[in-house]
């Protein structure tokens, strides 16, 4: 597999390119090891039903933060970080294109400066704690995907945890698990992006996102596992409900014991506070409305609510 760096000549023109491929940071996406996207989610943004990402907060700080935890990772390993890989850039593959990677950073990874001698450098910013024994699972795919896009074999995950504590674990090619990635990329690019075939629904919000409205009438017959989970619901509720009314029961009988008092303490212990808010201003829409339905009318307009679940 050989492959094209490509340096478009400002971030729009980047923008645009990565509409046109699988990019690293969706690859966990379609193996469905990324815990806030789903296949049928990444399908409607690429297919054009969603708009795109929005760069939020903690998106731009973490670009803005590459360069910050690339000089940690240089000063804790001693190698090297080739200057021109800083910026936004793409190696794409010349027989798929649509295998498509932005390194944050590549490196040397000795004293030689060929091809070969580069390793890839991906840099991340969180709020989590992380177990370099235990990395994220979508972590660990971006980086084997962009070696195996850029054809080579090593490279480094670092990050910088709540802006206080580094770390970083270098990370080997691993050739069954990359065949394995484009195997799952190639059938997603040919099979739901050019072919405009829908992946399947995998969560509640992939449904909403499919179907936000009922068709009145329209019933489906289920299998013998969703009977039984809607039995088991229907226990668990059940076992809720008689919780619910036991907590309000052992409320009440505390409550009643406040009179005008602030707290209730036992032996010195403070127990519990039962304490008014501050009064505060709020606006009576309807009575506004009531009062003044001309100056209402223009502003009105109708929603769609979310689909209500009921159990019968």
């Amino acid at each position: 597999m050989s492959n094209t760096v490509i340096r478009p000549k400002d971030r729009s023109e980047w923008l645009e390119y990565r509409k046109n491929g699988i990019g690293s940071s969706e690859v966990a996406t379609i193996l469905g090891l990324n815990p806030w996207e789903t296949p049928y989610q990444l399908w409607r943004r690429k297919v054009g039903l969603d708009a795109p990402k929005q760069e939020n907060f903690a998106m731009k700080a973490g670009h803005y933060l590459e360069d910050a935890v690339s000089r940690f990772w240089s000063d804790e390993t001693g190698r090297d970080i080739i200057k021109r890989s800083a910026g936004d850039w793409l190696i794409q593959s010349d027989d798929r294109p649509y295998l498509q990677v932005s390194p944050d950073r590549t490196y040397w990874l000795g004293e030689s400066r060929s091809h070969d001698a580069k390793g890839i450098l991906e840099c991340k910013t969180t709020q989590m704690r992380v177990d370099p024994d235990d990395l994220p699972k979508y972590w660990f795919c971006q980086v084997q995907y962009q070696l195996g896009v850029a054809e080579l074999t090593q490279g480094s995950l670092a990050w910088l945890c709540s802006g206080r504590e580094f770390g970083f674990k270098d990370i080997a090619l691993v050739p069954d698990f990359f065949k394995w990635q484009v195997e799952e990329v190639e059938r997603f690019w040919v099979d739901n992006i050019l072919g405009n075939r829908e992946p399947d629904a995998q969560t509640v919000e992939d449904v909403l996102l499919k179907y936000n409205r009922h068709t009145g009438g329209k019933v489906i017959e289920v299998s013998d596992d969703i009977f039984t989970a809607y039995q088991d619901l229907k226990t668990v509720r059940d076992q809720i409900d008689g919780l619910t009314d036991r907590r309000k029961e052992l409320e009440e009988r505390i409550k009643l014991c406040f009179g005008d008092a602030e707290a209730i303490s036992y032996g010195g212990q403070t127990l519990a506070t039962w304490k008014a808010p501050k009064p505060s201003d709020k606006f009576d829409d309807k009575a506004f409305i009531a009062d003044h339905p001309d100056l209402v009318k223009p502003y009105m307009k109708q929603t769609q609510g979310a689909r209500r679940f009921l159990l019968k």
